[in-house]
């Protein structure tokens, strides 16, 4: 546990390999996420979902397909054992790009949706009192 609080176990350029059931771990959860993203992208083609939940799917799918392709990617490094580019550095740089695409999905649930709401009910209540066209 020492050894994850060294710059050389984050920063080295020949990086030791990971324990085998770590390796297998990880090559199954960007595998799954990734195929979540899969799964997500196909939950879009059903008809009637709302348009704030669509798109929250979409970015959520997104994120997920290429977080997991990425993770993919980093594994396959890794298991080649290609100096710099299996750096330990480049999985820390993954998790905060994947906590960046987590904030925009909340963000977005959490504030932009009641936004656009409020702006929808004001609208709908002005209009209430507005005469209408003569078609």
């Amino acid at each position: 546990m020492m050894n994850l609080l060294t710059l050389s176990y984050w920063f080295g350029i020949r990086p030791a390999p990971f324990i085998p059931a770590v390796e297998r771990a990880l090559l199954v959860a960007f595998a799954v996420w990734m195929l979540g993203g899969i799964v997500a992208s196909l939950l879009l083609l059903k008809r009637g979902i709302a348009k704030p939940t669509r798109v929250a799917l979409e970015k959520a799918a997104g994120l997920l397909t290429w977080s997991g392709l990425t993770g993919l990617v980093l594994w396959g490094f890794e298991y080649e054992r290609i100096p710099i580019l299996s750096m330990r550095f480049f999985y820390v740089l993954l998790v905060a790009w994947i906590a960046y695409g987590v904030y925009g999905i909340v963000r977005y649930l959490r504030v932009e949706v009641p936004a656009q709401q409020r702006i929808e009910e004001e609208k709908a209540a002005r209009e209430k009192w507005l005469p209408k066209r003569k078609r």
